[in-house]
């Protein structure tokens, strides 16, 4: 399911990027080129590192330890940032891990493990290309509502296959901490962030991860 929205929303956003430059009088060639500036924006853009200092040896050592346990290679590094909670980017060929202030030690483990669960399935290589659009213009959306229906095709696939990434790194990370359903819970119950387009709920995640422990 979530291969055919990869290259279902891949393709929606690149017919979407061709045609707006072209409906508005461009000549064909020059809208393919908006369009592959418009791609290399996404791809920079969803794979920014923040700046932060290194995180604590011990988060870097659960990072690296839960890394070989799904088979990846280490994190070039593994920081701390206060604007997030957690997140992967890419590095070159690699990726790096970023943790916020508000992540606590009971809990750094089953965060880590879904961050990790994202590049182990790939969604890091395929986020700019096939929902990365989405996530970049979700601001402007909520800013500029007349705005949505210009930009509607963009989340036509790529909120669906955010939210369908979302629970599959949350299979993939109670598969590895056995511990990840009764974290989620408590964090859920402390930290009940709402449903937006792009993301399911906290609490509707801990459930769902409840139920499949």
């Amino acid at each position: 399911m979530i291969g055919l929205l990869r290259w279902g929303s891949l393709a929606v956003n690149a017919a979407v990027c061709v045609a707006v430059p072209w409906f508005l009088g461009a000549r064909i060639e020059v809208a393919f080129g908006i369009a592959a500036i418009a791609f290399g924006i996404s791809y920079w853009v969803t794979g920014r590192a923040p700046a932060g200092e290194s995180a604590d040896p011990i988060t870097v050592s659960v990072a690296r330890r839960l890394a070989e346990r799904m088979g990846l290679a280490p994190p070039q590094f593994v920081r701390r940032h206060p604007g997030w909670t957690a997140g992967a980017v890419r590095v070159g060929s690699g990726y790096g891990l970023v943790v916020g202030d508000e992540v606590e030690a009971p809990h750094r483990e089953a965060v880590l493990a879904h961050e990790l669960a994202h590049v182990a399935t790939g969604d890091l290589v395929w986020e700019p290309w096939a929902d990365g659009f989405a996530r970049m213009l979700t601001p402007t959306v909520r800013k500029l509502p007349p705005i949505s229906l210009i930009v509607f095709p963009f989340f036509l696939l790529g909120a669906p296959l955010a939210r369908a990434t979302e629970l599959r790194a949350d299979d993939w990370a109670a598969h590895h901490v056995s511990s990840y359903p009764s974290v989620i819970q408590e964090v859920a119950s402390i930290h009940d962030a709402g449903e937006t387009l792009l993301y399911p709920s906290l609490r509707a995640r801990a459930n769902r991860s409840a139920r499949r422990s």
